[in-house]
């Protein structure tokens, strides 16, 4: 788990698998890629994050 926004959703990093390296949000109604329909990569993530001065 990379971090949280509200304490309802999840931002996790994919370690294995297809999906390997990328990062997915994780809410009480499911998982998907962020942002869709491409997930980010975890370097595109930790940059995004960083230019926003965090979420």
């Amino acid at each position: 788990m990379l971090g949280t926004d509200d304490g309802l959703s999840y931002w996790v990093l994919v370690v294995t698998g297809p999906e390997r390296g990328k990062v997915w949000l994780v809410t009480d109604v499911g998982a998907y890629p962020y942002p869709m329909p491409r997930a980010l990569g975890f370097l595109e993530w930790v940059q995004r994050w960083h230019a926003r001065g965090g979420w």
